[in-house]
């Protein structure tokens, strides 16, 4: 009678690879259950159903009953096959959840209204992503107007998303937002190199309202939008609201009658095509129906210009003066800002002028300027630069206390003051001898080794009965 030792066996590890070509799976129905045992029961979770030859595989694994006789390199050539059978279906599985798109629906997506810029503004989070998981993802949003079926704009917006994260985002209407109910929905795409194709797309989210009508009163006629500012040249958009259908409403800008679209039973749209500016005061476009006529003002302003002639100079070494020319005047209550920035000491200052700025010369021995000349105004930012040297902004002040001494008919002693730039800085005067309001003496050029206060004295033969002086201090830098 044979003697069988029943046995524990624990697994090794071992490496997967392929199985050859020329090996033969055994077929499901070739290994029967063994006596006795239960059904295979499926663990809670998408787990893969596993063949009967793979399960009775790991029946051997956790009991192996062999004769004593048995040799020992037929039973791993019959685990190892079994043992690789198994791994076949967990395989399968493992693609089949890779290629799954990530639940990642944006949620707790909620939507405001900004009446003064016509936004709608948007807010959400995307909750499912691991902690500290940073990913790229790209959220495509659609807006529709009157009716959710109705989309009017559908546009992707890309960014980088961690955990819990409070996204915004906000979209421009062309139609005041008072004259429309609007709707919003989302969904959500992985866009990450890290994430292998394909990427599928999540659900979208439910649609949420916008509805600003709901702050208005029970007033028969409304226009909008209020007060609205706008550059010229650009198109505007305006719509009335009328509570009585059967009211026949006129509208008119500057007294001229405009014709405009019908939206829905209570709403008009009238497009205004490269408005213009009129008047400081604004625009005024307004509806007449039975009642009391109601209208809106628009501010226009003119564009800003770019700043022309932008320079700098010192006088003293210590205080830099930068001009330039605004241009016209947008026509704005708010006049445009400038701000002076320098790249090499990266430092800023908001000029107190609409054409002059003062830039404070520190004592770092900074030789090199790079000026950028910012203007702005609520529409659009206008820049110009310039690169230059200190020393070659230099311009000094007129000399005074001009003063002839000695003066005959062929020669006279000048004495004259100039003011301190610093440094101990050499400056070049140029004298010229005017008789009759005309140049009657080539001008002579003489180096002074400027002091604060300093007074030089030169002699000079001139001719004429009737001499008058007059002088311009001109720089040089050696």
């Amino acid at each position: 009678m044979s003697r069988f030792v029943t046995t524990p066996h624990v697994l090794p590890a071992l490496s997967v690879k392929p199985l050859p070509s020329f090996i033969t799976l055994p077929a499901a129905a070739a290994v029967p259950p063994l006596p006795g045992s239960k059904p295979a029961s499926v663990s809670q979770g998408p787990r893969p159903e596993l063949a009967p030859a793979a399960l009775a595989a790991f029946r051997l694994f956790s009991l192996r009953v062999l004769p004593r006789k048995q040799e020992p390199m037929a039973l791993f050539a019959v685990l190892q096959t079994a043992f690789l059978l198994a791994l076949l279906p967990l395989r399968t599985y493992q693609s089949e959840v890779l290629s799954e798109p990530l639940p990642l629906t944006p949620e707790s997506l909620s939507v405001s209204i900004n009446s003064a810029k016509q936004c709608l503004h948007l807010q959400w989070t995307v909750h499912n992503l691991d902690y500290h998981q940073e990913l790229k993802m790209v959220f495509e949003i659609q807006i529709s107007r009157f009716k959710a079926s109705d989309v009017i704009w559908t546009g992707n917006y890309s960014t980088t998303v961690t955990q819990n994260q409070v996204l915004h985002w906000s979209w421009e209407s062309e139609l005041p937002l008072e004259c429309a109910i609007h709707f919003v929905r989302m969904r959500t795409m992985v866009d990450d190199a890290r994430i292998p194709v394909p990427r599928f797309w999540s659900n979208w989210s439910s649609w949420k309202k916008a509805d600003a009508q709901n702050s208005l009163g029970d007033h028969p006629l409304y226009v909008f939008p209020k007060d609205k500012l706008v550059e010229e040249g650009s198109d505007v958009t305006i719509c009335y609201i009328s509570r009585n259908h059967q009211d026949n409403i006129s509208c008119y800008l500057e007294d001229v009658l405009t014709f405009g679209k019908q939206l829905d039973q209570s709403v008009w749209a009238f497009e205004l095509k490269n408005i213009s500016f009129l008047r400081k005061t604004g625009t005024n476009f307004y509806c007449q129906g039975q009642g009391v006529p109601e209208g809106v003002v628009l501010f226009v302003s003119k564009v800003l210009e770019e700043p022309k002639n932008f320079s700098c100079e010192t006088r003293d070494l210590k205080t830099l003066t930068c001009t330039w020319d605004p241009g016209d005047d947008t026509g704005l209550i708010q006049l445009p800002s400038y701000t002076l920035f320098e790249s090499f000491s990266r430092k800023k200052t908001l000029c107190k002028h609409r054409n002059r700025c003062d830039w404070q010369v520190t004592q770092d021995s900074q030789e090199m300027y790079n000026f950028t000349l910012v203007a702005e105004n609520y529409f659009r930012k206008r820049s110009v630069s310039i690169l230059f040297n200190l020393i070659h902004g230099v311009h000094p002040v007129a000399p005074y206390n001009l003063f002839p001494k000695n003066v005959s008919a062929t020669n006279a002693t000048m004495t004259w003051k100039v003011h301190s730039i610093g440094n101990n800085s050499a400056l070049l005067c140029q004298l010229q001898l005017l008789g009759e309001g005309k140049v009657i003496q080539g001008s002579s050029v003489y180096k002074v080794q400027e002091y604060y206060s300093t007074t030089k004295r030169n002699e000079k033969r001139c001719a004429g009965r009737s001499t008058s002086w007059n002088q311009d201090c001109r720089e040089k830098y050696q």
